[in-house]
């Protein structure tokens, strides 16, 4: 019996073709729809490309004449250079030290210290360079030991006590009372180049270095200003006070000229202004014996000027350290 026109099977039905499971008939329809969902992505964004590069005019065109002269090749954009790159950008200068807002305790202390006690200043040296400027100061403490004090990006000196890290009292004597530092910069522990140049050209003028011979014949000069050496104001009721007379006719704390003599073991006495032979009422050469080197590798001067030696510890208040001061150096 024939099977009719209308009622043959469809290829997918037929007899032989093995029949496909419902999770299979589901999952091929679930690649077909995401294939066609990628190709529609990958069409779309194509699309976006091709308008985006007409709207920016970078679209390649077809010239249909032949005229055209044939295209250039473009060399690649040169990347941009870093503009730290650049000489002519200046790097900001950091503080080598952490800045202070406000003076500590420990400072106040030691700067109470600095305005009672009065230090001697032997020597100075000033390196006046345009870009870091710097300047070396010889000091002689309350005890007679010789330091130099460094005033630079981070001022140091050669005491114990700044050999720790500590801002010492001598840093503290040549800020205040030599340079005359004021504001925020006089208890900083590190400074920025152009704050170093601010401090010096606002200071008074190197009398070692300004020494002229205006003066020459030893005329006395009005008792007024600092001493050059220990860079206090004077007080003729109080003190006895010489004068180079000369050549220069400067005044100068008798005990502070006599300290700075001391020090000047070899070269004879003279005047710390001008440096001309000192002319002396009194034997002045006794002043020239030669100081010692003590146990802490110091240069001592006490001896020759009935100095102590030892460390008045009177203006120390530290009730936790229980009687030792070892750590702080006068």
């Amino acid at each position: 019996m024939g099977s009719k026109p209308g009622n043959s099977p469809l290829p997918s039905q037929a007899p032989n073709a093995p029949r496909r499971s419902a999770r299979k008939r589901v999952y091929d329809k679930t690649q077909h729809d995401s294939y066609d969902a990628t190709f529609s992505t990958v069409r779309s964004r194509r699309r976006m490309q091709v308008q985006t590069a007409i709207t920016s005019g970078d679209a390649p065109v077809i010239d249909l004449t032949g005229q055209a002269d044939p295209p250039t090749a473009q060399a690649p954009p040169r990347k941009r250079r870093k503009r730290a790159d650049s000489p002519s950008v200046e790097k900001e200068e950091r503080r080598r030290r952490v800045f202070r807002k406000r003076p500590p305790q420990s400072y106040l202390q030691k700067l109470d210290r600095a305005r009672t006690q009065r230090l001697f200043v032997v020597d100075r040296k000033r390196d006046d360079t345009e870009d870091v400027p710097m300047e070396k100061v010889q000091i002689v403490g309350t005890t007679g030991n010789l330091y130099e004090v460094v005033i630079g990006l981070v001022p140091q000196c050669t005491c114990p006590d700044s050999q720790k890290g500590n801002q010492c009292k001598h840093i503290i004597y040549v800020l205040h009372n030599v340079l005359k530092v004021t504001g925020h910069l006089e208890y900083q522990l590190a400074f920025l180049s152009s704050e170093l140049r601010e401090i010096f050209a606002n200071a008074p003028i190197n009398t070692h270095d300004d020494a002229t011979k205006e003066n020459e014949s030893g005329k006395r000069r009005p008792i007024e200003g600092d001493c050059p050496i220990c860079f206090m104001e004077f007080e003729p009721e109080t003190e006895e006070i010489v004068w180079c007379k000369a050549a220069c006719g400067n005044n100068i704390h008798k005990a502070c000229f006599g300290r700075w003599a001391a020090t000047q073991q070899s070269n004879g006495v003279r005047c710390v202004i001008c440096r001309s032979a000192w002319e002396v009422d009194a034997p002045m050469q006794q002043l020239l014996a030669n100081g010692i080197v003590n146990d802490e590798g110091y240069v001592n001067v006490a001896d020759q000027f009935g100095l102590s030696g030892e460390r008045d510890h009177s203006t120390y208040h530290q009730p936790w350290s229980r009687g030792r001061y070892s750590r702080y150096y006068r």
